[in-house]
This record gives structure tokens, C-alpha cells and sequence, in this order.
């Protein structure tokens, strides 16, 4: 008896070791091979976008999100384009290895076809002058822009701190992917198309 229970006290901490290490803080899209989750909201600023479906996003916990566009998903206002710097905040779900975005939104207007942030180009770094006083800026951050969670109001979205525009009014759910129309603020890639080259047997004129 004595013989068995040594064996299966040097056996224990040996089974232990074998098992699977405790699930990281970190979500899956931010570190492949967690399990996937419920839908889910991430707020941070855009670390690159290679222009089709890819969005790298440095949320406000600090990591850097993997997220997925599709063709439909919703962007806010409406015909913005995203680029990096533009802060945001992004519905969607967790797909594994990557964020499946649903609805992109961003604090910004447009004017004249260019968005801006309190009267301001989005990535104006200079400082905010009203009423004759001077008040520093603390630059384009606009962090605090998705404080707090968000409601309807009129048929836009609004957090804490702002409202956003253009929210959409159509589409439908495609498993759990939401689809909309490009007129109703769902995102299309641009197809990218080369210039057809002349074979060898083309004279070029």
C-alpha cells in the first residue's frame, strides 16, 4: 500500500504539468488559440489597414487586435474610409484567431469630405481655442470619445461622450456576420485592377 501511494504522489505532480496552461488574459484575436467568446465590443485607435479586410486596432487594454472586415459590415459615419490613427469602436465577435467586425464606429464628421473632430481635421495635433482662452490640447488621442456603454438616440448611436452620425438602417444577419448595403454604410473593397499588358504577339501602339 505504501509502494502505491508514493507512486502516486510522484505521479500527481507530473499529470499536472501535462495540462493545458489557464487561459491568458489576452482575447484570442489579440493571442490565437483561446476559445472563441460571445459577441463582444473593442474601443482603441487603428495601427494599420491594408485597405481590403484587415485592421490592426491597439485597444485600450493594449493589445493590438487582429480584426476582420467583411463585405456589408457597417461603418460609421457613412463613407468614411479608415485609416491609421482613427480612433474607434468596434462590434463584432470573436472568430479565433481574428475579431469579426460587425459595426465600426468613429467619433467623426464630415465636412467638405473630410472627417474632423472637434472643428478640427481628425489628426490635427495643434490646440483648441474658444471664447479667447487658450486650452492646451492633448492632441488627436480623443480616447475618452467611447466612454461609458452606448445607446440609440434618434436613431444613432451615442456614448458617454459623443454621438455618432450616419448610423445605418438596413441590412441583415448572415449567420453572425451583419450585412448591409454600401448605401447604408456597408463597407466594399475597392476591387485593385491592373491595366491589361499587350502579349507578345501585341504590337504597342
Amino acid at each position: 500500500m505504501n509502494r502505491i501511494l508514493a507512486t502516486l504522489a510522484l505521479a500527481l505532480p507530473l499529470s499536472l504539468a501535462a495540462l493545458p496552461a489557464a487561459a491568458q488574459d489576452a482575447p484570442s484575436y489579440a493571442n490565437p488559440g483561446a476559445a472563441a467568446s460571445d459577441d463582444a465590443q473593442i474601443r482603441g485607435r487603428i495601427a494599420s489597414f491594408d485597405g481590403g479586410y484587415n485592421v490592426q486596432v491597439t485597444d485600450e487594454n493594449g493589445y493590438i487586435d487582429n480584426v476582420q472586415l467583411h463585405e456589408g459590415t457597417i461603418i460609421n459615419p457613412l463613407g468614411l474610409t479608415l485609416a491609421p490613427g482613427m480612433v474607434v469602436s468596434i462590434l463584432g465577435y470573436n472568430a479565433g484567431s481574428v475579431f469579426a467586425a460587425n459595426e465600426i464606429d468613429t467619433p467623426y464628421t464630415y465636412a467638405a469630405g473630410v472627417p474632423y473632430y472637434g472643428g478640427h481635421p481628425w489628426n490635427y495635433y495643434g490646440p483648441s481655442i474658444e471664447l479667447g482662452f487658450f486650452f492646451g490640447n492633448t492632441g488627436w488621442w480623443h480616447g475618452e470619445a467611447f466612454g461609458g456603454p452606448s445607446r440609440f438616440n434618434g436613431g444613432a448611436r451615442v456614448y458617454t461622450n459623443v454621438r455618432v452620425t450616419n448610423t445605418y438602417r438596413g441590412g441583415n444577419f448572415q449567420g453572425r456576420a451583419y450585412v448591409a448595403p454600401v448605401e447604408r454604410g456597408g463597407y466594399h473593397a475597392q476591387a485593385r485592377t491592373e491595366a491589361p499588358r499587350p502579349s507578345g504577339g501585341e504590337r504597342r501602339r
